[in-house]
């Protein structure tokens, strides 16, 4: 019977995104003569690296997911809808690439079951899994009503640059969910919540996969955002509105701004918006100009709740292989996080798990509200006997946060998980490398980083 000897992590260059895949080696051939299974996570980028790095295109990235599963994905696991992290099954060679290693499974949070968008009261298709209650459709449904009045304010003339861009983020990304919904015909999709069965033990042998999040509604409440006082009005309803009510009609000028050149028949403030009218020097050309910004910051915060509330919907992933742990928790937040640090106290086992953790993805790029001080708290407490942390880190400085409190990767999060590990970024492939490899025996680790001679 084929033994996991080694346990290889690629982490692919793609800018700010996240794409890795995860490699099981065997010490013989599996009945179908490979001696090796794939686990691809994510595959989309919002932003190229940085100048002096590989540009991380998605048809560059492709051909090594290609070259490095020798022509055959196993698994493919989507952790949630934002661009950064599937745009590039949008690709048209992402695309390609995709339907010839056709995964035998995908898995993706329970949010992105097609049937239950479309269908708020009925049934989920819930793969042998407890049904989803009404909260959780109704969320479902309203997030993508709310992922429509987003597509509407990206589009919209008049907003602040910023603004627009963070919404574009917001959006479905149709033709990559179209291929995802493809890929998960036929049975192969798997529609997951913290506890589900991924369903894919006979796919890679020797590895376990445990689902930690997302919730669903039922399970815990605050994963949604809703507040104490949103009881009576599912509060994603409001969110849709508010959205669709600071980005006006569209396909016109009128009151969501011009759209034609700068001059003396329009002005630009802070705010990046034009005005219909000459409006001249005065207090009538400043009172414009405050109010569009009003707008502007209104729509920034709308936006930034829907971030928020679509991070919380991703996958959290524990890996086994053998005696080596790896803890893939995509963009996750405290509220997703929460569901599973409230059972640390009376799971000992799971709290010993995460503690001894071999390899953590650093949360949403580094951002500060992705890795909970308590379980870096947890990694602080690693028995000498465990070895230390490896941490990587897919990101770009100067995309997101304009303080040191908000910047992402936030640099007080480096440095501790550097202070009790070893943290490996893709900024730091500074030689147009294009991809970062680890890898550790399956016996136990640490993984360790692998040098490329080509």
């Amino acid at each position: 019977m084929s033994t996991p000897v080694t346990v290889r992590v690629r982490m692919y260059q793609v800018g700010f995104g996240d794409c890795f895949l995860v490699t099981v080696e065997y010490d013989e051939p599996l009945p179908d003569g490979r001696a090796e299974r794939h686990l691809l996570i994510d595959y989309g980028s919002s932003r190229s690296a940085r100048e002096g790095r590989a540009k991380g295109r998605m048809r560059d990235v492709a051909a090594l997911i290609e070259e490095h599963t020798h022509g055959v994905l196993d698994v493919l696991a989507l952790t949630h809808r934002h661009k950064d992290h599937l745009s590039g099954f949008g690709d048209s060679t992402g695309e390609a690439t995709l339907r010839r290693l056709s995964p035998a499974r995908v898995l993706r949070p329970w949010t992105e079951d097609p049937t239950l968008q479309a269908d708020a009261t009925g049934p989920a298709h819930t793969d042998g899994n407890p049904a989803l209650g009404a909260g959780s459709r109704s969320f479902a449904a309203g997030l993508a009503g709310v992922q429509a009045a987003a597509e509407h304010l990206a589009s919209t003339a008049g907003l602040h640059e910023d603004v627009r861009l963070a919404a574009e983020q917001q959006l479905k990304n149709a033709d990559a969910v179209r291929l995802l919904d493809t890929l998960s015909d036929t049975g192969r999709g798997r529609y997951l919540h913290a506890g589900s069965d991924p369903d894919t033990a006979d796919l890679i042998p020797g590895l376990t996969v445990t689902v930690l999040g997302p919730p669903t509604v039922e399970q815990s409440p605050a994963v949604t955002g809703q507040r104490e006082d949103d009881k009576d009005e599912f509060w994603m309803l409001r969110l849709r509105a508010s959205l669709a009510s600071v980005a006006g009609p569209t396909g016109g000028r009128g009151s969501t701004g011009a759209t034609g050149s700068t001059g003396s028949t329009g002005s630009t403030g802070s705010t990046g918006a034009l005005s219909d009218v000459d409006l001249g020097p005065g207090p009538v050309r400043w009172l414009v100009e405050r109010l569009a910004g009003q707008r502007s910051d209104s729509a920034a915060r709308l936006v930034h709740r829907l971030d928020d509330v679509l991070n919380n919907t991703s996958l959290i992933l524990l890996l086994h292989v053998g005696n080596l742990s790896l803890l893939f928790p995509g963009d996750a937040q405290i509220e997703n996080w929460q569901y599973t640090l409230d059972k640390l106290a009376a799971h000992p086992d799971l709290r010993a798990t995460l503690r001894d953790v071999d390899l953590y993805k650093v949360g949403h790029h580094g951002s500060r509200n992705a890795t909970p001080r308590s379980l870096y708290a947890l990694w602080q407490e690693r028995p000498p006997t465990v070895p230390p942390l490896t941490s990587l880190m897919s990101t770009r400085p100067g995309v997101h946060g304009e303080s040191e409190a908000t910047a992402v990767p936030r640099q007080t999060l480096v440095d501790a998980l550097r202070a009790i590990g070893s943290l490996h970024s893709t900024d730091d492939l500074d030689q147009k490398q294009p991809y970062l490899e680890v890898q550790a025996a399956a016996t136990g680790g640490p993984f360790l980083l692998v040098h490329d001679e080509r």
